[in-house]
């Protein structure tokens, strides 16, 4: 989690600075006043941040639960402390996959070479 949100600070720190400001200054009304600093923000991370994109095409029906349940109990958010929980279970679950992704193609350029042939290297 700590390299997904290095790549976050790398590739979206204006949209983060911009959105956590907007809702620090907007306490009762951060989710209507901050809504277009918050896509800009969701714009950026899908376009640069490979596991967050990843998390929203596989959890998104999690996503919306959780969503859904913090809109309707406001009041009390410690309702929603399964669906959390569920959302946790999904983000993880995609963090493993992409990092045996990732060991599995560190593997294969490792066996290939740097140009994909097998045994063949490309200095």
């Amino acid at each position: 989690m700590d390299q997904t949100l290095d790549e976050v600070n790398k590739h979206c720190s204006d949209q983060v600075q911009a959105y956590a400001a907007c809702v620090d200054s907007h306490e009762d009304t951060w989710k209507t006043d901050c809504a277009d600093l918050r896509k800009a923000l969701t714009k950026c991370t899908d376009e640069n941040v490979t596991l967050m994109k990843m998390v929203r095409m596989s959890c998104q029906p999690v996503i919306d639960r959780y969503q859904g349940c913090l809109q309707k109990n406001e009041k009390d958010p410690s309702v929603c402390i399964d669906s959390l929980r569920d959302l946790y279970q999904c983000t993880e679950g995609v963090g493993q996959m992409m990092e045996k992704m990732n060991a599995l193609k560190a593997k294969h350029t490792t066996a290939t070479g740097n140009d994909g042939h097998p045994g063949v290297s490309s200095e």
